[in-house]
């Protein structure tokens, strides 16, 4: 009867390390999506998204940006890489964007990483997986949801023309006070 306990018990530890194999693993990073809306539009809706989950904006460029919040990093890295001895350092969770517009395409690359302490108290990156399918999956879904560009360039160019037809006004009204200086009887509106 111990016998067939005990292999009962290999072929299920056997069948259990199989089905842990055969799970998807996450692909480590980049990760490249898209959007129809403008590069300019799509960092305004990533911005907005990170800083409502707490994030702050460490560099900022117009295509090239990078958030990070203070976290506890996961337990192999805790054990391996992280030092706790660093006065003023944390761990903290990081993200990084990089857009780029071409042909009426914006194509956003994330890349999430960790930045801790090492034994020496220099501050290093480690990039990592993105382990949650459905957090890409909702990504893409806010990407899709942005206004496309084309929608938003009548309203831009709208704009310049009131800008212009303003320039052209305040021109119009300085060159009719600087008559007005010599000859009383013009009235400038």
């Amino acid at each position: 009867m111990k016998r067939v306990t005990i292999l009962i018990l290999i072929l299920a530890m056997a069948t259990l390390a199989g089905a842990r194999d055969k799970k998807t693993k996450a692909k480590p990073g980049p990760y490249v999506f898209s959007s129809k809306a403008s590069a300019q539009t799509v960092r305004g809706v990533i911005v907005q998204a990170n800083l409502n989950d707490g994030y702050a904006l460490d560099s900022e460029d117009e295509l090239h940006f990078r958030f990070s919040k203070p976290a506890q990093m996961p337990l192999y890295g805790q054990i391996f890489m992280a030092s706790n001895a660093c006065p003023g350092l944390t761990t903290k969770q990081v993200w990084s964007y990089t857009l780029a517009e071409l042909d009426g395409t914006t194509k956003v690359t994330v890349q999430p990483a960790w930045d801790y302490p090492d034994d020496y108290c220099k501050v290093q990156t480690n990039e990592v997986a993105w382990s949650k399918p459905e957090e890409m999956t909702a990504f893409q879904a806010m990407l899709d949801k942005v206004p496309a560009a084309v929608a938003q360039a009548p309203a831009a160019a709208a704009h310049s023309a009131a800008q212009e037809d303003a320039a052209r006004r305040a021109q119009q009204h300085q060159a009719c006070l600087d008559l007005a200086k010599n000859n009383p009887s013009i009235t400038c509106k």
